[in-house]
C-alpha cells in the first residue's frame, strides 16, 4: 500500500495458521490453489514416503517407465539407486544426477520414433521449483523439454542414452516424501534465530545428524549476508549425533576452539531450536573437543535455558487491532473503536500506520498539513510523534522487526529508506537503502516493503509481484537489500497488501476476485488461498500475526482466525470496523 499526495506467540502457531489454509505444498505454477474447507498443515508434517520407490517392471511401456523414472528420482539414497535402476549400464555411467534438482509437474510424453526395439520420446514439463543441492528449495517458472531415448533390453524397457544432469523429479512424488525444515542461524547481533528453510527427503528429518551436518555446513547462499553460524570454520560433528537411552540426545563437537560462553550459548541456541522445531526433543547433551560445550550445562540442555533466542517469540502486549478510519487512527473495542491516543487518534490526515510488536511505538504516513506532500512520523503508541522524513509518496511503513522499534523503513518516492531514531537525544539518522538488485529482478514500482519479525528478511511488491530479500551491509557501510527473488509465481503481478504473519509465512492481498487473499511461506514453495466465501473483493490491505488474518475488503474489516482452538470456517465481520475505507492495523 503506497500513499500519494490527494506476547509471546503460542505454540499452536503452526496449528492456527496452518489451519486456515487449503494446503501448503508444491502446486502448478499456473495459479493459486481454490480454497476450500481448511485443513491442518500438521498432516503433511513427518510421515516420511507414502509409497514404496517405484521399480522397472517388465509390463511397462516406454511412457509409463519415464514416468516411473521421474517419481524414483525423488530417492537421492545411494547417489539416485532407485532411478538408476531404469538406465542401461551405459546411461548410468553416464548420468550425472548432482546438483540441482528440478520439480517437474504437468509431464507430457510424446513419441517422435518408434520401432520394436527402440523408442526416442520428448518429455515435456512446467518447471515449478529448483531443488538446491543444499535442501533450498528455490521457486521457478518455465517450460523444460528433453528428448529420452530407450531401448529394449530383453522383455524390459529401459533408458538408453545421454541424459541432462541433474535430477528431474515428479511434483506429486516430491510432495509425498519430502518435508520442510528448518535451520537456525543468528542474526549479526546474535540475539535472534533466523529461519534458513530446507527441504529433506523421507525421514530425514527426524535424524539429528542430518539436521547437523545441514546446520554445520552454513547458511543457503542467499541468507549469508544477513546471518551468522556460530560453528568456526573447521568445526565438525564428531561421529553420529546418538540418541540417549530414555530420550535425548548426545552431540559431539569438534574444532569449536576458544569460543567464549556468549557465543558457545547462541551456538546451543541454533542446535536446539533446530532439533525442536523437528520435533527431536531434548535433553541436549553437547560436548564440544571432549568437554561439556558449557561446563554449567554438562547433564544437558532443554529449550528452556535458551529461552531467550525462541525463534516463536513475540513481545506481549496488549495493544490490539487498530483501523486508520477518515483519517485517524483508531482502536477497535468490543462495542467500538475509540482515538488511539496522541495526535494520530484525533487527526484527519493519516494515510497509513505500523504499530510495533510490543505495543510502545507507532509509525504513521500522514499528509503534511499547509501544504502538499506527505510526512513519515514516529513515536509512543497514544502520545505525540514527530517527524522522520517527508515525500510525495510514502509506502506503509515497518518497523525492522519485533525487537526493532528504534528503526523505521519505507519507500519514500520510489526508493526504500531506512530511519534510525535515537530517543535519547531525540535525533535521526535517515538513509537510502541500496536497492539496485531489485530491478532485475522485478520491473515497476515498489508499493509495499515490510520487515520480517526477525529484522533479516524484507518482503516488497514491486509491480504487482512479491519479492523476499535480504538485509546486508556492504563493504562501505551501507545497508542494503540483497539478494532477492520472486517469493512465489503462482502470485502472479496482482498483489497490493502484504503482511508477516510470522518470519516464515506471508499473508498477500491480491487484486483478485479468485483466492483474492493468500498465505506465502518463504520455503519455496507455492502460495495457498484462504477460504474466501464471505468476501467482498477487491481486499485492499492485509495484516496479521501468528493468531488472526485482517482484511480490508467492499465492506469494512473482516477477521479470519481460530474460535475455541478450532479454525474459523469464514470471515468474520469486525462489526466497530464495517466501514469501506477502513485499513486495519497490528502490533
Amino acid at each position: 500500500m503506497i500513499a500519494r499526495v490527494g506476547g509471546r506467540t503460542s505454540r499452536r502457531f503452526v496449528a492456527l495458521i496452518g489451519l486456515l489454509v487449503t494446503a501448503i505444498v508444491l502446486a502448478a505454477c499456473g495459479g493459486v490453489p481454490e480454497s476450500s474447507s481448511p485443513q491442518p498443515i500438521e498432516s503433511f508434517k513427518r510421515e516420511g514416503p507414502t509409497n514404496a520407490v517405484p521399480v522397472p517392471q517388465s509390463d511397462m511401456d516406454p511412457e509409463a517407465l519415464v514416468r516411473a523414472f521421474l517419481e524414483a528420482t525423488a530417492s537421492p539414497t545411494d547417489g539416485h539407486a532407485a532411478a538408476r535402476r531404469f538406465l542401461t549400464a551405459p546411461s548410468s555411467q553416464q548420468w550425472d544426477e548432482r546438483g540441482d534438482a528440478i520439480i517437474l509437474d504437468e509431464i507430457n510424453t510424446f513419441v517422435d520414433q518408434r520401432s520394436q526395439n527402440s523408442v526416442r520420446m520428448r518429455l515435456v514439463g512446467d518447471n515449478v521449483g529448483v531443488l538446491k543441492s543444499n535442501g533450498q528449495l528455490l521457486p521457478a517458472s518455465g517450460r523444460v523439454e528433453t528428448t529420452i531415448s530407450l531401448v529394449r533390453v530383453g522383455e524390459q524397457w529401459l533408458i538408453d542414452g545421454p541424459l541432462p544432469n541433474g535430477a528431474m523429479i515428479d511434483r506429486s512424488r516430491f510432495v509425498a516424501t519430502y518435508r520442510s525444515v528448518s535451520l537456525y542461524f543468528t542474526d549479526r547481533t546474535h540475539q535472534q534465530l533466523v529461519s534458513d528453510p530446507r527441504w529433506l527427503y523421507g525421514n530425514q528429518d527426524a535424524d539429528p545428524t542430518v539436521l547437523l551436518t545441514r546446520l554445520i555446513a552454513g547458511p543457503a547462499e542467499d541468507l549469508e549476508a544477513g546471518v551468522d553460524n556460530g560453528f568456526p570454520t573447521g568445526s565438525s560433528l564428531r561421529g553420529q549425533a546418538a540418541q540417549i537411552s530414555g530420550g535425548g540426545v548426545r552431540i559431539e563437537l569438534t574444532g569449536l576452539g576458544t569460543l567464549g560462553v556468549r557465543d558457545r550459548t547462541s551456538l546451543a541456541a541454533q542446535i536446539i531450536w533446530t532439533l525442536n522445531a523437528a520435533d527431536i526433543g531434548g535433553p541436549y547433551v553437547i560436548s564440544a573437543d571432549g568437554a561439556p560445550l558449557v561446563p554449567e550445562r554438562s547433564a544437558g540442555w532443554q529449550p528452556a535455558d535458551v529461552k531467550a533466542f525462541d525463534p516463536l517469540a513475540t513481545p506481549t502486549t496488549d495493544v490490539g487491532l487498530n483501523i486508520v478510519r477518515d483519517g485517524a487512527l483508531l482502536k477497535v473495542t468490543d462495542t467500538g473503536t475509540t482515538p488511539s491516543g496522541g495526535s494520530l487518534g484525533t487527526s484527519r490526515d493519516v494515510r497509513s500506520a505500523s504499530i510495533s510488536a510490543d505495543g510502545d511505538e507507532v509509525t504513521a504516513v500522514v499528509a503534511a498539513r499547509g501544504g502538499p506532500g506527505l510526512q513519515l512520523v514516529s513515536g509512543a503508541y497514544g502520545g505525540e510523534v514527530s517527524p522522520l522524513t517527508s515525500g510525495t509518496s510514502i509506502t506503509r511503513p515497518s518497523f525492522s522487526g519485533s525487537y526493532g522499534n528504534d528503526t523505521v523503513w519505507a519507500v519514500v518516492d520510489g526508493k526504500p529508506v531506512r530511519v534510525v531514531r535515537d530517543s535519547q537525544n531525540s535525533s535521526q539518522i535517515v538513509s537510502t537503502v541500496d536497492a539496485a538488485s531489485i530491478a532485475p529482478i522485478a520491473r515497476g514500482p515498489i508499493t509495499e516493503l515490510q520487515v520480517s519479525p526477525d529484522g533479516v528478511r524484507v518482503a516488497l511488491i514491486v509491480g504487482g509481484q512479491v519479492l523476499l530479500a535480504v538485509i546486508a551491509t556492504n563493504e562501505d557501510g551501507q545497508v542494503t537489500l540483497s539478494d532477492p527473488r520472486i517469493a512465489a509465481y503462482n502470485v502472479g503481478n496482482q498483489a497490493v497488501s502484504l503482511s508477516w504473519a510470522t518470519s516464515t509465512t506471508l499473508m498477500v492481498a491480491r487484486d483478485a476476485s479468485d483466492s483474492p487473499v493468500v498465505q506465502l511461506p518463504i520455503n519455496g514453495a507455492p502460495a495457498s488461498g484462504l477460504i474466501s466465501g464471505n468476501v467482498a473483493p477487491p481486499v485492499r490491505a492485509v495484516t496479521a500475526d501468528a493468531s488472526n488474518v485482517y482484511i480490508g475488503d467492499q465492506r469494512g474489516i473482516l477477521r479470519l482466525g481460530s474460535t475455541n482452538g478450532q479454525p474459523d470456517q469464514y470471515w468474520t465481520e469486525v462489526e466497530p470496523a464495517m466501514s469501506p475505507t477502513a485499513i486495519p492495523v497490528l502490533p
